[in-house]
């Protein structure tokens, strides 16, 4: 019975597709037939045309602009760093951040570097070590919709660890914050 009406169903809306493509090529004759043989360019100089497609970078959805530095610190000295040039330590919040960053950080990456980013569990009580949150924005590791990027795969079970991206794969490690690291800032956006 379920067959038969689905069967009907779909004999009914092909039809109705065949009888509206044969009344739109009666109401404009040669509609099947229509070319295009002459285009103006009247305006072939203008920059609409003349517009980089192929020079686009990739479309990453983040609004992110993130900045290096090559500079040795501490995760506070970095964090201190980042504010001392108008930023804020880098975090990524998001899988468009996450790609985002990557793309970024491509060409200062070498064989041995990582960067600190905003993650923290500085002060957590034992119970909360694997309790991260981004020190420029108080929020909790994936707190917008449940994002992170562990090495590991999940966050450490270890107190006072501070964050950093592991080379251009930009998974997440973790270290002690008075380790030395270069670091990642990010332009401060309106929340």
């Amino acid at each position: 019975m379920v067959f038969d009406k689905t069967l009907c169903s779909s004999v009914l809306v092909l039809l109705c597709v065949q009888l509206l493509a044969a009344a739109t090529t009666k109401l404009v004759p040669g509609l099947a037939k229509a070319s295009v043989t002459n285009i103006n360019r009247s305006h072939s100089n203008s920059a609409v045309n003349n517009f980089p497609i192929n020079g686009l970078p990739p479309l990453t959805y983040s609004t992110k602009k993130y900045f290096f530095y090559d500079e040795e610190a501490t995760f506070l000295e970095a964090w201190n760093l980042c504010r001392e040039k108008g930023q804020r330590l880098a975090t990524i919040e998001s899988y468009q951040d996450h790609v985002a960053y990557k793309e970024q950080v491509e060409p200062y990456v070498d064989y041995e570097t990582a960067h600190w980013i905003a993650a923290t569990n500085m002060g957590a009580s034992s119970s909360d070590y694997q309790k991260f949150y981004w020190i420029t924005n108080d929020r909790p590791v994936g707190y917008i919709n449940g994002f992170s990027n562990w090495y590991d795969g999940e966050a450490p079970n270890a107190s006072d660890q501070c964050v950093a991206t592991y080379l251009g794969s930009a998974l997440w490690i973790y270290g002690s914050c008075t380790s030395l690291s270069p670091y990642a800032c990010e332009e401060p956006q309106d929340v």
